[in-house]
């Protein structure tokens, strides 16, 4: 069995019990790679983008105990930059990270249904030099939007708008980020098996968050913020979470929201 693993902090704390030599092969991986990996058949399980899930579930399903990556209220590591107010993007070009599945179509969904904006949306690799002179406004997450909070200047940016935040404004439900999910075709007795390695190992991560956050401070915040960040997710999907997914999944449907095209 192959598995994917997400370089972030916010995953960190289901890594914890892997060890050197976990029982499967890893291989890292940022959202977007993931998505495209598990279309190709080149991976058997990993923590999922939500969107890449609507389009792989034939193929692949949420393990069970059902886990992912959830915040209500906000989450500090989906962030839109930008110098002008939502209102104030409207017809301006705004930069998108391609780490970026869920959180991508997220910033879409918001900017049409919520904030009724009208935008063009830039890869960021096509984005050459200082963004702030080419676009209005760019979407980071993970770590890279960890160290952009962390940083003084917000990278030069005066404004920063948390996705999950105005998610929950608009929906009083936590977000769903992204979803363990294991193929289908591989025996229930292996999903079973993976699904409870990976419960007991985010129950090690858990107790271990003060360790993880010593290790990751500096770039990405100081400990009591990383803690706090750390501490403020939903890892265990129960019915508000499941119910997020559904909404989203509708609401991506109804507002008709693409995916972003597939690099690499």
């Amino acid at each position: 069995m192959k598995v994917a693993r997400i370089p972030y902090l916010n995953a960190e704390p289901f890594y914890a019990g892997w060890g050197e030599a976990p029982p499967f092969e890893v291989v890292d991986m940022v959202p977007s790679a993931l998505g495209r990996a598990a279309r190709a058949g080149e991976i058997d399980g990993g923590l999922m983008a939500t969107a890449d899930y609507f389009d792989l579930e034939n193929d692949f399903e949420i393990v069970d105990p059902k886990m992912g990556v959830a915040a209500s209220r906000h989450v500090r590591s989906v962030v839109l930059l930008s110098n002008d107010s939502l209102s104030g993007l409207d017809g301006q070009r705004i930069g998108i990270t391609g780490e970026s599945s869920t959180s991508a179509q997220l910033l879409k969904l918001l900017a049409r249904a919520r904030w009724k904006i009208d935008a063009e949306w830039v890869p960021e690799h096509e984005i050459v030099g200082d963004p702030r002179g080419q676009i209005a406004g760019l979407l980071l997450i993970g770590d890279r939007a960890l160290e952009a909070m962390a940083a003084p200047d917000r990278l030069g940016w005066t404004r920063t708008t948390d996705l999950a935040t105005e998610w929950w404004a608009w929906h009083e439900l936590p977000f769903v980020f992204a979803v363990w999910v294991a193929r289908r075709s591989l025996s229930e007795r292996e999903r079973d098996r993976f699904a409870g390695f990976l419960a007991g190992s985010l129950a090690v991560g858990q107790l271990k968050i003060g360790e993880l956050v010593t290790t990751h401070s500096g770039s990405l915040g100081d400990p009591d913020v990383l803690r706090q960040y750390l501490e403020h997710f939903d890892y265990r999907l129960d019915d508000a979470e499941l119910e997020a997914v559904d909404r989203f999944r509708r609401l991506l449907a109804e507002y008709e929201i693409e995916p972003s095209p597939v690099r690499g």
